[in-house]
């Protein structure tokens, strides 16, 4: 069977390994605290976000694949 395709390559969550700053509101993300993590393509730079920076533009991904799969006339997982 075919390898399935990772289309979220560049958006992971992870642990801090030092103190961090969000790039969205500056906020600090102490070390061991979970943030968005999300590399660009252009610079090759990981940006980081904090749990509070990270639920707006995770909600807006959400509604972003819902309508993908819509579009191809399937249903999101769990619904």
């Amino acid at each position: 069977m075919a390898k399935v395709r990772d289309i979220l390559i560049d958006v992971k969550i992870e642990q801090a390994q030092r103190r961090r700053k969000c790039r969205r509101n500056s906020q600090i993300i102490a070390k061991g605290e979970w943030c968005l993590v999300v590399r660009t393509n252009a610079t090759n730079d990981d940006y980081s976000y904090s749990r509070d920076a990270a639920k707006p533009m995770l909600d807006a991904a959400w509604a972003k694949l819902k309508v993908i799969y819509e579009g191809l006339g399937m249903s999101p997982p769990g619904s």
